[in-house]
C-alpha cells in the first residue's frame, strides 16, 4: 500500500477501502462519518488492540479471498522469538523479554493458522485480497490485508499475511454468539439416534437461537445436516434446559492443539419458556467470558476488546 502515501488522506483510505469493501460506495462524508464514530480504523496502532484480542481470546477468524462467498476459518498465532544454536549446537531461546503478541506491535506481519477446508491453504497462494472477520459482543471486524508466504514457527505450519492495512467495524452483522469460557462448567449432553448411545460434549460458543458444540472426529459421522435432535444442557451439573432443533453445519477448524470439529444447532424455540430460558443461558455465559477477558486484560496488560 506503498504506492497512496502521497494522496490525500480521504482518497488513501477511500482507495483502500474500494479495493477490500466494495460492497459500499464510500463518499467524502461517508469516510469523514465513520472515521468519527470509529468504524473506519487505518492507522496500524488503531487496528492492533483487535488483532491482540482475536489473539488472545482465541477467536476464530473467517478468511475471505477475493470477494468471494466461499468463507474459510481460522485463528490468529503467535510468532514468538526464534530459537537459535550456540556453540554446543543445543537450541536455546534467544534472550529477550516477550509476551504474547508482542510481534504485532512491529506492525510488519500476521501469522494465522492453515485455513480450513484445507483446499484454502492452496486458493490464498493465488489470492489478490484477503478480509478477516471475527466477532465481538456487539459488532464485526473486518480487516483487509495480503498473503505473504506459507512457512513454519516452530516446526508448526502457518500462513504469514500483510499486517492489516485498513479495517471497518460492521454493526449489526450477525446475531451475538457468547464464547463459552474454559472455565465456566457447561455441558451438553447429546442424545443418541440410530443406536448410537448418548454422550457428553462441550458447548462452544452460544446464541438466543442455538450453539455449536464440540464433537470428535469419529462423532462427525453420527449428524446430518438439517437433521432433528435432542439436546440437554447442564451448569454445573444441573439439568438446565431440554431442547430440540436442527444440526446446521458439521465443522472443522484448525486450532493451537490441531484440528478441532464441531456442530452447528438451531434451536426450536417452541414456547416463551424455552425461548427465554436460553436467553438466560447466553446471559450467564456472556457475563462469565467478559469476566474472563478483564482478567486476561489484567495478566497481560493489554486494554482487550469486548
Amino acid at each position: 500500500m506503498d504506492s497512496d502515501k502521497n494522496l490525500p488522506l480521504t482518497r488513501r483510505i477511500r482507495n483502500r477501502l474500494s479495493q477490500f469493501f466494495d460492497d459500499i460506495v464510500y463518499t467524502d462524508s461517508r469516510i469523514e462519518q465513520e472515521l468519527h464514530s470509529g468504524d473506519i480504523i487505518f492507522k496500524p496502532l488503531e487496528i492492533l488492540p483487535f488483532l491482540q484480542t482475536a489473539l488472545m481470546d482465541n477467536k476464530f477468524i473467517e478468511v475471505e479471498m477475493n470477494g468471494i462467498t466461499q468463507i474459510y476459518f481460522s485463528r490468529i498465532h503467535d510468532h514468538p522469538p526464534e530459537t537459535r544454536k550456540n556453540d554446543a549446537e543445543e537450541l536455546n531461546d534467544i534472550d529477550v523479554d516477550y509476551s504474547p503478541g508482542d510481534y504485532l506491535k512491529d506492525y510488519t506481519h500476521l501469522i494465522v493458522l492453515p485455513l480450513e477446508p484445507g483446499m484454502g491453504n492452496y486458493n490464498i497462494r493465488y489470492s489478490n485480497r484477503l478480509v478477516l472477520r471475527f466477532f465481538t459482543s456487539s459488532y464485526a471486524v473486518e480487516l483487509g490485508t495480503f498473503f505473504q508466504e506459507q512457512t513454519t514457527i516452530q516446526d508448526l505450519p502457518v500462513l504469514r499475511l500483510d499486517y492489516p492495512a485498513i479495517g471497518r467495524i460492521v454493526r449489526g452483522s450477525r446475531e451475538y454468539r457468547a464464547k463459552v469460557p474454559k472455565s465456566m462448567n457447561l455441558e451438553l449432553k447429546v442424545t443418541g439416534k440410530r443406536r448410537k448411545k448418548s454422550f457428553t460434549t462441550k458447548i462452544i460458543n452460544m446464541s438466543v437461537s442455538g450453539f455449536a458444540f464440540s464433537i470428535t472426529k469419529e462423532q462427525q459421522s453420527q449428524f446430518i445436516i438439517d437433521e432433528q435432535r435432542s439436546m440437554e444442557i447442564f451448569i454445573n451439573g444441573v439439568a438446565e434446559l431440554k431442547i430440540n432443533g436442527k444440526i446446521r453445519h458439521i465443522s472443522k477448524i484448525r486450532g493451537r492443539e490441531g484440528t478441532e470439529f464441531m456442530c452447528g444447532f438451531q434451536a426450536d424455540l417452541v414456547t416463551r419458556a424455552v425461548a427465554a430460558k436460553l436467553e438466560e443461558i447466553v446471559a450467564t455465559v456472556q457475563r462469565a467470558h467478559l469476566r474472563e477477558i478483564a482478567e486476561l486484560s489484567m495478566e497481560s496488560g493489554i486494554e482487550l476488546l469486548r
